[in-house]
């Protein structure tokens, strides 16, 4: 209620406001054209998409690609891991030489003192959508324990070993030398990623290892492109080479010209080294990484020289050496790893590593 002065009488007066009109807005209509289009331009993405993958397939059958045995990946499908595991066993009375070729999985070898032959052991594993489709997959990766000149399949090692072979042997040695070689099936292509690995162990027994005394009668190749590589008990030149994992060496003993590298991975070793008796001779022992640390520990009445280097990180060691910092975040050392040993030996320990630590310990 409002009141309104009356100018010719000054009496107030009462009077009622109007109601208020309620406005009702308009609903905007949607717009049906650019949904069609948006339906329409996915329906168009997805039927070129799937007329692509059928005119792949078809193009890789006629070109003999078809019986590969491979299935078909559903995509969304329930496909998952399926392992296959089997043991070989090869009766060789000597053995001189062991060459190891894998691609992807983990490789272990180790003197077992309740073994009477050398036992190989795999274990596959695949992404398959059924076990009928594994089984396809695990008969498509070999896996050949022969004497060299019997593999059939390309090296599957991912660097040509450099390591001289003993005098004692020879590669063409059918009688005391032993190749494993792990093949996979190539990658698949569109639909498919090559998810296959083998993981590889092999047990010797002792009668078949060297001594760590006396001169290197026996050697280890080993060659792995993604996986860690572990090797115990093992006496002689090691040339241990990977690309993508840790290497691991305990219990052993290097000769002259053993390697152990990887690209991208952790070195350890803890062992001994096989050192002439002539101090006045030379033998040279390698550990390297690109990105990973290197770990050694040694007798301390190792008597060698050491070359140490680090560019991007730090030297730390139990041996009373000084380390030198070369600046940028660089350290160094050249030098005997026995200070109170007098003249510096012939023989050299490299420990290279481009980022990553250096830590030496004694045993």
């Amino acid at each position: 209620m409002r009141y309104q002065r009356d100018w010719d009488d000054e009496t107030p007066y009462e009077y009622e406001e109007p109601p208020r009109r309620r406005v009702r807005r308009k609903r905007r209509r949607r717009r049906v054209l650019p949904t069609l289009l948006g339906g329409c331009a996915l329906g168009i993405v997805l039927t070129v998409l799937a007329a692509a993958v059928v005119v792949f397939l078809a193009v890789r059958a006629s070109q003999g690609m078809g019986n590969t045995g491979l299935p078909i990946p559903i995509i969304g499908g329930g496909s998952h891991a399926f392992t296959h595991e089997d043991t070989q066993s090869v009766p060789l009375t000597a053995l001189t030489q062991l060459q190891m070729c894998n691609k992807i999985g983990n490789v272990s070898i180790h003197v077992d003192p309740g073994a009477t032959a050398i036992n190989v052991t795999t274990k596959k594993t695949v992404q398959a959508n059924s076990q009928s489709d594994a089984n396809q997959e695990f008969g498509r990766i070999l896996v050949e324990v022969q004497p060299p000149g019997t593999i059939t399949q390309p090296s599957s090692c991912a660097t040509v070993p450099t390591t001289s072979t003993p005098t004692t042997s020879s590669p063409s040695d059918t009688t005391s030398s032993l190749v494993v070689n792990v093949t996979l099936p190539a990658n698949q292509g569109l639909l498919h990623s090559n998810t296959d690995s083998v993981d590889v162990t092999v047990a010797l027994p002792p009668n078949l290892v060297p001594s760590s005394t006396g001169p290197a009668t026996f050697v280890l190749n080993v060659g792995v492109a993604a996986g860690n590589i572990t090797v115990d008990g093992i006496n002689g030149v090691l040339n241990i080479r990977g690309s993508s994992g840790d290497v691991t060496v305990s219990n052993g003993s290097l000769a002259d010209n053993s390697h152990l590298s990887t690209g991208e991975g952790n070195i350890t070793f803890n062992g001994t080294l096989t050192l002439p008796s002539d101090m006045t001779a030379s033998a040279r022992f390698y550990l390297q990484s690109e990105h990973g640390n290197i770990d050694v520990t040694l007798p301390a009445s190792t008597n060698v020289t050491l070359d140490a280097n680090t560019n991007v990180g730090k030297i730390s060691s139990d041996f009373p050496i000084t380390v030198e910092d070369l600046g940028g975040g660089s350290q160094g050392y050249h030098g005997p790893l026995m200070s109170s040993a007098g003249t510096a030996p012939a023989s050299t320990l490299i420990l290279d590593v481009s980022t990553g630590n250096v830590t030496i310990h004694k045993a």
